[in-house]
């Protein structure tokens, strides 16, 4: 599971496709999961790759003291563990495309969504992010998506400018 998540996570880098959301976050947790039975494993005789498998009790570790002690030190530390694992929130669907809410931490600043769109069932297109700047949070109920071969339309409004629709228009 390990090198799963690390070659999707290689091929996302390289190009602009990975696994679809929940898929990859199966992956990433049975990983997580495997390399904390794997510790229990191979604790006994001691081993040299019992190192490699400490790191996962050890993480669990850090986050369960993040979660006791709390504080700005335990919140960082609960963010730089989660932040590979914690998915993007899905605010948005319609016809394929995902309008998403990307993880960037606790204190990430407003207003970043995630286009993508889904390929072949278990894969996603990554078009890139949209930042907001000053114009506040998307109103979903309000979003519209016009797609065809070359680009995709995004008519929403936001909650500062209720009213006023907006477009974003991304080429394919």
């Amino acid at each position: 599971m390990l090198s799963v998540a690390i070659l999707n996570a290689l091929i996302n880098l390289l190009t602009a496709y990975s696994l679809e959301g929940n898929i990859e976050f199966g992956v990433k947790i049975l990983a997580v999961v495997s390399g904390l039975i794997l510790f229990f494993f191979y604790l006994k005789p001691f081993k040299k790759i019992s190192f490699y498998f400490s790191i996962y009790p050890t993480i669990g570790v850090l986050l369960i003291l993040g979660l006791i002690f709390r504080g700005i030190f335990w919140a960082l530390v609960i963010s730089v563990i989660l932040f590979p694992l914690i998915p993007e929130d899905k605010e948005f669907e319609k016809s394929g495309i995902i309008i998403s809410t990307p993880f960037q931490g606790f204190m990430a600043p407003c207003c970043s969504y995630q286009i993508k769109e889904r390929q072949l069932l278990i894969f996603e297109k990554d078009y890139g992010e949209w930042e907001l700047k000053g114009e506040g949070p998307i109103d979903f109920e309000k979003v519209k998506i016009n797609s065809n071969e070359k680009e995709i339309e995004i008519i929403y409004s936001t909650d500062f400018d209720e009213g006023i629709m907006k477009k974003k228009i991304i080429k394919r």
